[in-house]
């Protein structure tokens, strides 16, 4: 069972700014607008501000998602043939996600929407492991560890904004899939350091390769709904 936790304050400004429909002013976050600043009455966020904020958030996940596997990479994979461990077995393998961005393209709103919804929660567990076994383990690199916080707490933004943005386009539409379970725990915390480091690697391989296809499902679907 997924249990959610509490975001520290910059992720929720963030969250607000994603998911509120009266929005606050959020300072310290000087690239989100105020939309709802000063304005009487109900206010609600336009569906393009709401899509422009999950891409760039997407986007962003993405990208440190990829300089946390090179980093990690760099700094353990030298002889140890990580890849060769790691081929077919993320926990997320058996999900039914279109082959290539042409695929993606040609499959429904509804069903992209339902992929980036079950690819968010299956990540929630996991990452949460990785940033507590990191904050433990003596020797962990502060920069793997900081990107690491830094994707889970925009990773359950991202997941809040996503979910508003269903709801908003298909009000009929179910809020709870299911979500392939991860489980190497055991692995992430085992004190066979070739145990522990193969876990992380395939981790921070599996995440990579999944935050590359949220941001590329947010962004199709951005442009399905409003301008590119």
């Amino acid at each position: 069972m997924i249990i959610k936790r509490t975001l520290d304050p910059k992720g929720s400004c963030l969250l607000l700014l994603l998911v509120v429909s009266n929005l606050l002013l959020c300072q310290g976050v000087e690239d989100y607008a105020p939309y709802c600043k000063n304005q009487p009455g109900n206010c609600r966020i336009p569906l393009q501000s709401l899509f422009e904020r999950a891409t760039l958030v997407a986007s962003n996940n993405y990208r440190l998602a990829r300089e946390m596997f090179n980093e990690f990479n760099k700094q353990y994979g030298e002889g140890k043939n990580f890849t060769s461990k790691v081929i077919n077995s993320c926990h997320t393998e058996f999900m039914t996600t279109p082959n290539n961005k042409e695929a993606a393209a040609n499959t429904e709103d509804e069903a992209l929407f339902r992929l980036v919804i079950s690819l968010l929660h299956s990540w929630d567990e996991p990452l949460h492991q990785a940033v507590t076994e990191l904050l433990h383990r003596n020797g962990a690199s502060p920069d793997i560890l900081a990107r690491a916080k830094e994707i889970e707490d925009k990773a359950k933004v991202l997941l809040e904004g996503v979910e508003m943005i269903q709801k908003r386009v298909h009000p009929g539409e179910k809020k709870n899939e299911p979500y392939p379970v991860w489980s190497e725990k055991s692995s992430l915390t085992a004190d066979d350091e070739d145990v522990r480091q193969t876990a992380f690697y395939r981790m921070f391989h599996c995440l990579h390769r999944d935050s590359s296809k949220i941001s590329t499902y947010i962004n199709l679907l951005k442009c399905r709904f409003t301008p590119c």
